[in-house]
């Protein structure tokens, strides 16, 4: 009998910019999903933050590109910047959160010299993917075109 309404819950946009559907990434693993559904984002910024509360359960320890957050329900999530980035030698992302650390929404995970990596002929497109649906009972990509930053939600979830 369910006599209180489960509350629908959000991921928040991780960063300003355009939303595509993560099959139009260009990229095989994530166009096909094969680490996960998500979503993308062509950043208008330099800024990555939390899209929710979370414990930092990974990070690319040489490049600083990517990093995992899992959510106290089980929700396992990967922030993954730029695209072929694993073989870079240049410091270009910055982590400014520690492993083990725990996170709020919107709190500051990455920052990028998005110039450089462009230079260097890399895309600053941003991937945001679920490794785990953990605990959830529904979990919906939104349907957004554009995202503000720790504003627009990007993801609903009950749990």
């Amino acid at each position: 009998m369910g006599l209180f309404k489960k509350k629908d819950k959000y991921l928040k946009a991780f960063t300003s910019g355009k939303i595509i559907p993560i099959t139009e990434v260009p990229d095989e693993v994530f166009a096909q999903k094969m680490m996960g559904d998500g979503i993308a984002i062509y950043p208008d910024n330099n800024i990555i933050v939390a899209p929710c509360d979370g414990k930092i359960t990974a990070i690319m320890e040489n490049t600083e590109h990517a990093v995992g957050i899992t959510l106290a329900n089980g929700v396992e999530l990967l922030i993954h910047v730029s695209l072929d980035t694993v073989n870079l030698t240049e410091k270009i992302f910055s982590v400014k959160v520690a492993k083990e650390s725990y996170v709020h929404t919107g709190e500051e995970l990455i920052t990028f010299d998005k110039v450089r990596l462009k230079e260097l002929g890399y895309q600053d497109i941003t991937m945001l993917v679920i490794l785990d649906t953990g605990n959830t009972k529904k979990l919906e990509i939104l349907s957004e075109t554009e995202a503000i930053i720790n504003q627009t939600n990007i993801i609903k979830y009950i749990d």
